[in-house]
């Protein structure tokens, strides 16, 4: 469970369907409004404000009690919106594009990653300087749907997937450390990956296209005929989100603090949980706009040619059909002294566990 007003469901929770949410509660604080979420990973430090937003008190200030769902689900997230399981969930940009091609009332109202999760690594010391140098190498993959990743990547300096050999090798450090000093030159994973082999001291270079790097990660999505009735909610949730969000550029330590508090075991293998952090909050969870969540509407409309190219949706699809920016200026609507404050009191109750 993390903590009192955020809760976990277990995965038979929401794998049983349309059963309601309330049969799996762990108790509910009075006067708190639930609101359930499904981010991009529940058990990683990686989308931090889920810990933060919760450890410093923003969601409670917001009147609100989240319950985050398993995201290991092999149930397509748009799913547990259309079925009122989940008042919002993350997207990431092919299953934003993939909804809206089938028409599936769905309204991207925040970047919560301005930066894409996914990329291509090599060893430091490879002779390798871009991907215009992967042809004829061979590639491993995290798994199959960095295939994608790899191809748009490849795209972006007139290769295609063809033009390289691709292996699964998964995403175990120790498989993929041996792989990289062996047969396999590049490697396309998550960040959290790159965070698992460098914490074991693996030196990596990044050789991803800003193309690719450059494209939002994950985004919070909603229902859209739910907005009317929920902006309120989905305000408040996005308020506290960024607030906890603005905390990792504030106070870093702080944030590895809260994320070794609720997820120790990200932080049993030294140097993991720091690196994970770290990418979060530098990397990924940067803001890339004036605003925490802008949406970037050009790169909405950039993104989806090697979409099409790849068969993942049949043709352009018209941004206004799933962008909603009504909800940026309510989520940025906070100071960065509010932050502070809540920051400095977390930390003079929680003085034994602090990093330093």
């Amino acid at each position: 469970m993390i903590g009192k007003r955020l809760h976990r469901l277990p995965l038979m929770a929401v794998v049983g369907s349309l059963v309601a949410l309330g049969t799996y509660g762990t108790g509910h604080a009075q006067g708190l409004q639930k609101v359930t979420v499904l981010t991009s990973n529940d058990t990683s430090c990686g989308p931090y404000p889920q810990i933060t937003s919760d450890e410093f008190g923003f969601f409670e200030e917001e009147g609100l009690e989240v319950t985050i769902l398993p995201s290991n689900t092999k149930l397509p997230f748009v799913a547990f919106l259309q079925n009122g399981q989940a008042d919002l969930a993350m997207f990431d940009p092919g299953q934003v594009l993939q909804a809206a091609a089938a028409e599936q009332p769905i309204a991207v109202i925040y970047e919560a990653y301005q930066g894409a999760s996914d990329g291509i690594v090599v060893p430091a010391d490879s002779d390798i300087k871009s991907v215009a140098d992967l042809k004829g190498k061979t590639v491993g993959l995290a798994s199959d749907r960095d295939r994608l990743t790899a191809a748009v990547a490849l795209s972006t300096v007139g290769l295609a997937l063809s033009d390289v050999n691709t292996a699964v090798i998964g995403d175990s450090g120790p498989t993929v450390t041996l792989s990289l000093r062996g047969d396999v030159d590049a490697y396309a994973a998550a960040n959290s990956e790159f965070a698992t082999l460098t914490a074991t001291g693996f030196q990596l270079r990044n050789i991803t296209p800003v193309e690719v790097s450059g494209s939002p990660g994950n985004s919070w999505t909603v229902w859209a005929p739910n907005i009317a009735e929920k902006r309120d909610l989905f305000e408040r949730f996005l308020r506290a989100w960024a607030k906890g969000q603005h905390a990792g550029v504030m106070d870093t330590k702080a944030v590895m603090s809260a994320c070794k508090k609720r997820i120790p075991e990200q932080w049993e293998e030294p140097g993991r949980g720091e690196s994970v952090v770290n990418n979060s909050v530098y990397n990924t969870q940067i803001r890339r706009t004036v605003k925490y969540g802008e949406l970037q509407r050009d790169v909405w409309e950039n993104i989806q040619k090697p979409y099409i190219e790849f068969g993942e949706i049949q043709a352009p699809i018209e941004i206004d059909v799933f962008l909603d920016d009504s909800f940026t200026d309510a989520a940025n609507d906070f100071t960065t002294d509010e932050v502070k404050e809540a920051v400095k009191a977390w930390k003079a109750e929680n003085k034994d566990i602090l990093i330093n």
